[in-house]
């Protein structure tokens, strides 16, 4: 079998019985590569999603450029009787959407012809029609241009159509009918024509993907990179020296940074590092996304204005050198800014929030002088505070679930009725009682929200602790560690040597691996005993020592904690649902219980909550040992009559804290790939748009991927309240809420048509807008933890996908548009 149709595919048992097994790999990779709502995990399953999408725009882009020259026709006053029929489909199609309306609402009857619903019939005609239009226009205007390698990819689609509807029909009668009173509906041949017709679209994209591909490479063949730079450099000094782009982003940069301070008054002390560095985040991204949205799109137009251009194409520069050499360029200005600001952040922050640590440290210290222990913890608090918001905390986070009152196991707590966050959902536990909320570490931990009821076909989530980063191998606790796991290992190779059905080899190979255990246990258990012993002896001699020589006995202990692992740190930020006020200043408690479940071992603590703080609880490094990567922590509230909220995140193991620093370079880095997406964006509006057109095209794009995503995942997911933009319009006008139905009126009825039309329209941009928000690490920055390396690759990987192919557009446009004389 083929590497292809061996690799493990997520949704292969999604393949309908009745195939046969050795043809369910290429089934499934058949379905896989037609169907864009489909992926698979990792890397290799996103880069999939991008060229099936990449490929239904590049069919779609290619129909309509053929299309769009075929209607040439129109001007001269040549219209056939597939132009009216045209004309009378897409009346027919709306009128499809209104009958469907009419039908959902009840406002007349359901209709079936030859068990086809009425509405499903028109549409279906509507299709047809307008496929034969669109394929007489696609061969009349490439017949007309004589392009050979145009015929090929028409006869290519074509194939790649038939290939899809074969390919449905085939799984249509490779599925046997469903059983006799079966609820479910059978799979019959008008679903595999549905679906192969659906999978066709994304096969036929990929021949338009391969033509542009193979041009594409012709192309980056012949760039130079001397052009490229001469072309940069052309871009620089025009931003420089004609709009002092450069320079008024620094002036308005350092302006609003002299003042800030004046509006910036945090409600904690210590948030002041959280909201300083998100609004300095916020601050590089407006005036590198302004700077960039007004450059971009004006360049080349005013290149075909001022007649500059013709001077360009003349010359041998290759169209997509034009293209890439403006985008150089712009983001070469956009990266001396990012340096700079990044500079210029870094010594705001060290003055101010570095100075307002060093301030309260003081301030603490003279409070403990003056014998105010009290009011000298509650500065060191917030000063350690505020030193957590400039650090990079790498948290690790486990799988949360909750016992209520009567030890029933819940997937969420209770609900108090706050506004909660889709991603991570804030349940509560009621206090002084059995409610638990648990977290659950392990290399293979049961995902608490997978349907499947059989524990052992549950899909696994992996959230291991690192033992082996969290204790030092040379340590007590280390040299434990290591004896536990030996013997784990013997115990489970002696289970499986015991069982009658191992084969002989298997038994022998099982054996000489318990010997090779047996013996390393033999030396880890005398390193350990060894080092146990030494231990025990110089605490034995500090003890001893008389309280004269308590300096001596101080040293003693710290050579033996020395031999220890450090404790390991829990970090909790809950938040208290108060159904009383109770007695001010009185705290809420927490008893906080760590659990190894493989040893047993555990450590119980109770501590306050404070609300708006990152609590802390240090816990023995011993707790750790044996535990084979698992951990489980438990949390009750033990105040009656309060709640106590968490989300999964807000409880973590502390793995480390890496520099600040470099965090925050990453956070900028951010703002540079944003920067990017819309260069490209930019550039691409001005290849075929007058720059006021441009202008706006790039801030639509802008405003829509950085504000409005959420709407059009909304969009692409039918998840709406309240139906679509003009159903929503029509409730904003009468003062309707968003769950109840409508009167069917005739103005509700074209409201929910047009949306019927409109909505997958929309539902498609979410493939075609920049999710600019997802490239935005700013927030977590500013909470101080860690952003790592992989998730930075991934996001630049991500801009390239959105840059790419918006630089390969303008290309073709600028291409075949007549730009000299």
């Amino acid at each position: 079998m083929s590497l292809l149709a061996s690799l493990p595919v997520l949704f292969s048992q999604f393949v309908l019985p009745g195939v046969e097994g050795r043809l369910r790999p290429y089934i499934a990779w058949g379905i896989l590569l037609g169907d864009p709502g489909l992926t698979i995990p990792g890397i290799l399953g996103g880069v999939l999603l991008w060229v099936k999408v990449v490929s239904l725009l590049c069919l779609i882009t290619w129909v309509a450029g053929w299309v769009s020259s075929a209607l040439k026709d129109w001007t001269m006053g040549r219209f056939t009787w597939l132009d009216y029929g045209a004309l009378g489909a897409i009346i027919l199609g709306i009128s499809a959407a209104a009958l469907q309306i009419l039908e959902q609402t009840q406002r007349i009857k359901v209709y079936k012809i030859a068990n086809i619903y009425s509405h499903d019939l028109l549409a279906l005609i509507a299709i047809v029609i307008l496929f034969l239009w669109v394929e007489s226009g696609l061969w009349r205007a490439i017949a007309r241009e004589k392009k050979r390698i145009d015929t090929l990819v028409l006869v290519g689609i074509h194939m790649a159509l038939a290939l899809g509807i074969a390919f449905g029909l085939y799984l249509a009668s490779m599925t046997p009918p469903p059983p006799p009173g079966s609820k479910i509906p059978g799979y019959t041949w008008r679903n595999g024509i549905v679906d192969g017709a659906r999978w066709s679209a994304t096969y036929m994209g990929y021949v338009v993907f391969l033509r542009v591909i193979l041009m594409a490479i012709g192309e980056l063949l012949r760039v130079r990179a001397r052009r490229l730079t001469s072309i940069a450099l052309l871009s620089i000094t025009e931003s420089v020296r004609r709009m002092w782009a450069p320079w008024v982003v620094i002036t308005v940069f350092l302006v609003i940074l002299a003042f800030t301070h004046w509006f910036l008054a945090p409600p904690r002390i210590a948030e002041m590092g959280r909201i300083y560095v998100s609004t300095l985040s916020f601050l590089c991204m407006i005036l590198l996304a302004v700077m960039v949205t007004i450059l971009t799109p004006l360049s080349i137009p005013h290149d075909i204005q001022n007649q500059t251009i013709y001077t360009v194409v003349s010359k041998p520069v290759r169209r997509i050198e034009l293209i890439w050499g403006r985008m150089i360029g712009f983001m070469a200005i956009v990266t001396v800014l990012v340096v700079v600001f990044y500079s210029i952040s870094l010594l705001y922050l060290w003055r101010n929030v570095g100075g307002a640590i060093r301030d309260t440290e003081a301030l603490a210290s003279k409070e403990a002088q003056a014998g105010r222990m009290t009011q000298a913890n509650q500065l060191r608090d917030q000063a350690d505070q505020l030193r957590n918001r400039m650090s990079a905390r790498m948290p690790i986070e486990g799988s949360l679930t909750f016992l209520d009152s009567k030890g029933t196991r819940h997937l969420v707590g209770i609900d108090v009725g706050g506004e909660q966050s889709m991603k991570r959902p804030r349940s509560h536990i009621e206090g002084a009682t059995a409610a638990t909320a648990i977290w659950t570490y392990g290399p293979a931990v049961p995902d608490p929200f997978d349907p499947e009821p059989d524990p052992r076909r549950q899909r696994r989530l992996s959230r291991p602790v690192p033992v082996e980063t969290l204790l030092d191998p040379d340590s007590l606790e280390g040299l434990l560690n290591r004896v536990l796991n030996v013997r784990y290992l013997i115990r489970s190779a002696e289970e499986e040597r015991n069982d009658p059905k191992v084969t002989p080899a298997r038994a022998r190979q099982l054996s000489a691996s318990i010997d090779r255990n047996r013996a390393e246990e033999k030396r880890a258990t005398s390193a350990y005993v060894k080092l146990k012993s030494e231990i025990d002896e110089i605490e034995a001699k500090a003890a001893a020592l008389p309280a004269d020589r308590a300096a001596e006995a101080d040293s003693l202990r710290r050579q033996a904690e020395a031999l220890h692992s450090r404790p390991f740190t829990l970090e909790m930020s809950f938040n208290v649902y108060r159904t009383t006020k109770g007695r001010i200043g009185d705290p809420v408690y927490a008893q906080v219980k760590v659990v190894n479940p493989v040893t047993g071992a555990e450590k119980d603590n109770i501590i306050p909550i404070r609300e708006y703080y990152t609590n802390r609880l240090v816990i023995p490094a011993g707790v750790l040992a044996g535990s084979l990567n698992a951990l489980r922590v438990e949390v009750r509230c033990m105040s009656r009559t309060q709640y106590l909220g968490m989300a999964e995140g807000d409880l973590y193991i502390l793995g480390k804290s890496g520099n600040f620093g470099a965090n925050f370079f990453k956070g900028l880095l951010g703002v540079w790939l944003q920067a990017m997406v819309l260069t490209a964006i930019g550039v691409f509006a001005g290849t075929f748009l007058s720059w006021p057109v441009a202008l706006l095209t790039t801030i639509f794009f802008f405003l829509t991927g950085e504000v409005f995503f959420p709407y059009l995942l909304e969009f692409s997911n039918q998840s709406l309240l309240g139906g679509g933009p003009f159903e929503s319009m029509l409730r904003m006008i009468a003062h309707e809420n968003q769950m109840s139905e409508m009167t069917p009126t005739l103005t509700v009825i074209t409201a929910k048509t047009l949306d019927s039309i409109f909505n997958p329209v929309m539902a498609r941009l979410v493939y075609i807008v920049p999710n600019f928000s997802a490239l935005d690490v700013s927030n977590t920055v500013s909470h101080g933890y860690y952003v790592p390396w992989m998730l930075m690759l991934s996001n630049g990987l991500l801009a390239l996908a959105y840059a790419v192919p918006f630089s390969i557009a303008g290309y073709i446009i600028l291409k075949n548009r007549e730009v000299a004389a």
